[in-house]
């Protein structure tokens, strides 16, 4: 779909989560202030922290671990959205349905301003925007004939097995990472179990600053980048039939 114009949106929407995450170097571990912070600036009726299973492991482990540095530890429910809090990052989701980018980019927007104001970062080192669908079918043929991926082992081409995929695309300013299976399983928020392949777009920018003044006033700009490139890669990995078995609405 390169050089065409992208769908504003699908009528029949295949998204089951949609995902914004900043990493930082924090002053303190961001998990023992960020909450409280939250709560005081948002100030809610109802206010539901969850804490994780990685809160569990100690933080010395966590600290040295390169994969466990950065996992949440805690989630907060806001409105529609679900913030999520680890030591070194935040993360801001969606419920299923989802609100729409416009919405979505507010409370991203919003939320970093929050972290910026708490004062405990010293350097953003990166920021990303993960969008998780999936697309509907019957059969393992027929999830495979829904994106655009030829695949063949050896002499053998996969027409109706499982698998499952994942490349990582450089780019002048961001890392595209796309991950391609079938035949996938997702429950969303609102209690729906859905059924078959998965197109998951997680669209990374290396960007470290420690002007975070001037990362903020960047913010929105930087994000309708990120998310044309993200939508970019989804469309571009769907088969013509598939875009237009999803009902797109252009401007």
């Amino acid at each position: 779909m390169t050089g065409q114009a992208l769908p504003k949106k699908l009528k029949r929407e295949p998204l089951v989560d949609a995902i914004f995450e900043i990493r930082f170097t924090p002053s303190t571990a961001a998990s023992t202030v960020l909450p409280g912070f939250f709560f005081a600036k948002l100030q809610p009726k109802k206010w539901e922290v969850e804490l994780l299973p990685a809160a569990e492991i100690p933080s010395q482990i966590r600290s040295v671990d390169n994969h466990l540095r950065y996992q949440p530890l805690m989630r907060i429910r806001w409105d529609n959205f679900i913030i999520l809090i680890g030591d070194t990052t935040l993360g801001l989701a969606c419920n299923i349905p989802y609100p729409g980018w416009a919405n979505f980019k507010e409370r991203i927007v919003r939320a970093v301003g929050i972290l910026v104001e708490s004062n405990i970062v010293k350097t953003v080192e990166r920021y990303s925007l993960k969008y998780v669908d999936v697309l509907e079918a019957a059969s393992l043929a027929e999830q495979i004939q829904r994106v655009n991926l030829d695949l063949r082992v050896g002499s053998h081409t996969v027409a109706k097995e499982a698998f499952t995929v994942r490349v990582e695309i450089p780019d002048d300013a961001f890392i595209k990472v796309v991950q391609i299976a079938a035949s996938a399983t997702a429950k969303t928020s609102d209690g729906r179990v859905r059924k078959g392949s998965l197109v998951d777009i997680d669209t990374i920018c290396n960007y470290k600053t420690t002007d975070l003044k001037a990362f903020a006033d960047e913010l929105p700009d930087r994000l309708e980048a990120i998310h044309i490139e993200n939508k970019k890669v989804f469309f571009d990995c769907l088969r013509p039939e598939t875009i237009k078995y999803l009902e797109p609405v252009y401007d």
